[in-house]
């Protein structure tokens, strides 16, 4: 068990994270939700991975439809289109238009 001190100190800990920044703390506090990020990962390669393989044998029409069940199961399982620039496209937006 942690002494007065230490509980003290990591209390004070919490605190800061909760004000430095909130969704994170949110985040810690709920959890590991069902359905998470791994099993959207393996779907995603599951889909990707059919698509190929359909576009290789020469079925578009299939692996078009595997696309739109695939959507459909990863917004099931949670997957929200976030609208956020991905951190390695940041440095790279188009110059101001003068």
């Amino acid at each position: 068990m942690l002494d007065d001190a230490e509980r003290s100190v990591l209390e004070e800990t919490e605190a800061a994270l909760v004000r430095n920044d909130p969704g994170l703390a949110r985040r810690m506090r709920q959890g590991r939700r069902a359905g998470g990020r791994g099993r959207r990962v393996a779907a995603t390669v599951v889909i990707v991975l059919l698509v190929v393989g359909l576009l290789w044998l020469g079925l578009p029409g299939q692996a078009l439809l595997v696309v739109m069940v695939g959507l459909g199961f990863l917004l099931a399982l949670g997957w929200r289109p976030s609208g956020r620039v991905p951190t390695i496209l940041r440095g790279h937006e188009a110059p101001p238009r003068s």
